[in-house]
């Protein structure tokens, strides 16, 4: 596969904890930092991904995303060009407003995410010798991931 990123600043991390199930994706340009958070990985991953994918190709212009686990919830928006985030949060803050380039974003999440699953492979952890029900990085998960990859095949 042939990927051919522009230059950006845009880094990503990611941590997704094996026994509960939550993760974040924390992805920060020169001026802000966005951390999506959720619990049941296993939905949450996909939703993300397919989210991505859809607001990348034009499908969709807006998308509620839920963090599984309080009452915060995040819209994705897109102009086709500039990916606009909304975290709608519990706490005092409110309302916290993020952009990104839509393209740079999505390459920085998949690079990283493609990174993260090749030092699993290295540590042994994947493939997961069992699938267990609900495991954040079990087939369903992997498989929407290798969907969201496509948008990089050529």
């Amino acid at each position: 596969m042939e990927v051919d990123f522009m230059d950006s600043n845009y880094k990503c991390f990611i941590d997704i904890h094996f026994s509960g199930g939550d993760i974040q994706f924390d992805v920060s340009s020169d001026t802000q930092l966005f951390s999506f958070k959720s619990g049941i990985g296993f939905v949450a991953i996909p939703h993300f991904f397919s989210t991505l994918s859809f607001l990348y190709k034009g499908e969709i212009s807006e998308a509620r995303l839920d963090c599984h686990g309080n009452s915060d919830y995040y819209i994705f928006s897109s102009d086709g060009l500039n990916l606009f985030i909304e975290h709608i949060s519990h706490c005092p803050d409110g309302i916290l407003k993020y952009q990104f380039k839509l393209k740079e974003y999505i390459e920085v999440i998949y690079t990283e995410f493609q990174k993260y699953l090749q030092q699993l492979e290295k540590e042994g952890i994947l493939p997961l010798k069992t699938q267990d029900f609900a495991h954040p990085l079990g087939d369903d998960v992997l498989n929407a991931f290798y969907d969201f990859s496509s948008l990089f095949s050529r």
